[in-house]
């Protein structure tokens, strides 16, 4: 009769080969991990080095790049070296994309995201916080980030542009109004157009935690 099963001798060649496996799988993070923290460290240095641009700008000027920043900060300027006099070459992220920029006469933010989700640079919960929207664009793209010395690089604010008394939800079709009051993540502010109408992308400009009686705006 004929047995059924694993020997000894098939158990521990099985087991030998689970654990190479693993030893292969192991270098491959080990080797993977550092790259990614050299990434990382690349990141902070570029935002520190454009923020220290941006200085200089304003020192020179008496305001930030609102509008050169637009032709800069593309794609097809990534490591160009007649970008800016400000700044050369024109850094932009690891991965080839431009790092995420705002910039208003008076203020700026830089912002990447750090592969390293556990990085003490990042904020405290920040994947979970409700209290932070950040105008623009989603926690989920950035988490690390620098600023004019007037603001904080994950600041909410309310553009200049929006009327704080015009509540409106965001949705799939656009803007709704919401009453005289509301609140969450998908609240927002109308713009007014220069004609003084009232619409626009209240959903990517205009984007706060709270609005309507009670908050503070």
């Amino acid at each position: 009769m004929k047995k059924t099963g694993f020997t000894l001798v098939e158990t521990l060649i099985a087991m030998a080969i689970v654990i190479a496996i693993a030893v292969i799988m192991v270098g491959i993070f080990v080797v993977i991990n550092p790259l990614a923290k050299g990434r990382d460290l690349q990141r902070k240095k570029d935002l520190n080095r454009m923020k220290q641009a941006f200085e200089e700008y304003f020192n020179d000027k008496g305001y930030y790049p609102e509008d050169e920043i637009n032709i800069w900060n593309t794609k097809s300027n990534c490591n160009s070296n007649t970008v800016s006099k400000y700044l050369s070459p024109w850094p932009c992220d690891p991965n080839g994309d431009p790092y995420v920029i705002f910039v208003e006469k008076n203020k700026f933010r830089i912002m990447t995201n750090l592969e390293n989700k556990k990085d003490e640079y990042i904020p405290e919960d920040w994947y979970t916080r409700k209290d932070i929207i950040i105008t623009g664009v989603t926690k989920s793209e950035v988490n690390y980030g620098v600023s004019s010395p007037n603001i904080l690089w994950y600041q909410n604010y309310i553009s200049p542009n929006c009327d704080a008394s015009i509540c409106l939800i965001g949705g799939s079709g656009g803007c709704s109004s919401a009453g005289g009051g509301c609140s969450g993540d998908n609240c927002f502010y109308a713009e007014i157009f220069v004609d003084g109408s009232r619409g626009g992308d209240c959903v990517n400009k205009c984007q706060t935690v709270c609005c309507g009686a009670g908050c503070d705006q």
